[in-house]
């Protein structure tokens, strides 16, 4: 029950901030333009609460479903328009058109001051330990002498334990054009400290040669992919992808890369006991797993530094995005895997949470941008659809007809109901699917056979 509360409210914290800013954009330009406001509504349908200032009513409403900025004259129908300048209807095309974009402005302009304030109070990154896995034979870490389970601690002077703290090393290794001297390598064999001397020439090549030692136990399965409705938990240990052994992450992320849109056999053991289970990977050969998080580092960025990364980060999440849109436009079939509603926002909002206030912040932009680009998508009721409207009627010179655009309405009404249908659907079956895939687990778990196959729901 605890664990209900606290999804709910962390889904209402995020959708909450978000469709607020949505719809300060909205009112901020219809106010602006002279638009007289009638209401400002966080949530749909019937009033629970809220307050009066001067012509708008401020309200909360019943249904967590969005919410809406109501205009004078948005519409003719039931006596509405009545020709007062104030109305919506009344305003130039140009003029609607910018009270439409600009709750989507809102929504993109709120996650690039996001992103830029994170870079600016530091972004926290998972790191891991250089620990070297397997060596690959005739490689230069071979020639090197660089050996399985050997730990790095330096590179020519530079600290070089973690990941990044190395891929700094070979950065400015890189960067040191003219020299010549070999590249003094410390390590960690078995707890005694040695210091291997690498010939400049395959210093950066080294890294290709290497297996690095990360194994193979799941840190986090993420909610809503292939893997969550499998059935796999945090902790898991994958063995096998379709009978070969995996001992390392590196070794797990190639062979399911090698099986884009494939069921494979996942064998995985929990407490000691293995359990097989069947995963379609994703076109891009991803399950939706991700290594523990062993450490993590902070990096602060100079202000200069931090607007371009945000501009950068703003811009290519917005391309993601897009192209998850038309990847689905392309493949249809695959819409039941990728829409999420309210529930999985609330899910992934508290699985993030967990892992800080600086991931929560971070997932609430992207979920900021995802309203943006769902609202510009040309769906009549949309944003996106009034724009069309808005400049079809500034081409033509005059508006289409009341009884088309009703038309359109109705279909853009029809389109968006089913999607919210479809939406929660979807997120309350993939949760019971993956209920029904636990419980399989757990049953072939307590009655372990030779030929132990848990397969999940939904697969052949």
């Amino acid at each position: 029950m605890l664990q209900l509360v606290s999804t709910v409210l962390y889904g209402a914290l995020i959708l909450g901030v978000l469709v607020f800013v949505h719809e300060l954009g909205h009112f901020l330009v219809a106010k602006w333009l002279g638009v007289r406001v009638l209401s400002f509504s966080i949530g749909m349908g019937p009033r629970v609460f809220g307050f009066t200032r001067g012509e708008t009513d401020y309200r909360i409403s019943l249904l967590p479903l969005g919410g809406y900025v109501k205009m004078a004259g948005e519409t003719s129908e039931g006596g509405e328009r009545t020709g007062d300048p104030a109305e919506f209807l009344e305003k130039p095309w140009w003029a609607r058109a910018l009270i439409s974009v600009a709750g989507p402005a809102a929504n993109l302009v709120f996650a690039l001051f996001v992103y830029i304030g994170l870079y600016l109070v530091g972004i926290t990154t998972t790191d891991y330990s250089a620990h070297v896995g397997t060596v690959k034979a005739g490689s230069p870490a071979e020639r090197a002498g660089l050996q399985g389970g050997d730990l790095f601690v330096s590179w020519d002077g530079k600290p070089a334990a973690t990941m990044a703290s190395l891929s700094d090393a070979l950065d400015r290794t890189a960067l040191a054009k003219g020299a010549t001297a070999p590249i003094a390598l410390a390590i960690s064999r078995q707890g005694t400290p040695l210091t291997l001397q690498l010939p400049r020439g395959d210093a950066l090549k080294v890294a290709e040669g290497i297996e690095w030692g990360t194994d193979t136990e799941i840190g986090k399965v993420l909610i809503g992919l292939p893997a969550y409705a499998a059935g796999l938990r945090d902790g898991d240990r994958v063995v096998r992808i379709d009978g070969k052994p995996v001992t390392t992450w590196n070794e797990l992320a190639r062979a399911l890369r090698a099986k884009p849109d494939a069921v494979v056999a996942l064998e995985a053991s929990r407490e000691g006991q293995l359990f097989t289970v069947e995963v379609r990977t994703t076109p891009e050969g991803f399950v939706g797993i991700s290594p523990p998080e062993l450490m993590s580092y902070r990096q602060t960025f100079p202000p200069g530094r931090a607007v371009m990364l945000g501009f950068q980060q703003t811009f290519a999440t917005v391309g993601q995005i897009y192209a998850g849109l038309w990847a689905l436009v392309a493949n249809p079939g695959r819409l039941g895997e990728s829409v999420a509603g309210p529930i999985a926002i609330s899910q992934v909002a508290q699985q993030t949470a967990a892992s800080g206030v600086n991931e929560l912040i971070r997932f609430g932009a992207f979920i900021s941008l995802a309203l943006m680009a769902m609202n510009l998508l040309p769906i009549p009721i949309l944003d996106g659809g009034h724009i069309l409207f808005s400049i079809i009627e500034g081409v033509r010179r005059r508006p289409l007809s009341e009884r088309t655009q009703m038309a359109f309405q109705r279909v853009g009404l029809f389109l968006l109901v089913s999607l919210v249908v479809f939406s929660f659907y979807n997120d309350i079956n993939r949760v019971s699917q993956r209920k029904r895939a636990e419980a399989a687990i757990s049953k072939r778990l307590s009655n372990p056979a030779p030929a132990d196959t848990a397969v999940s729901p939904g697969h052949p």
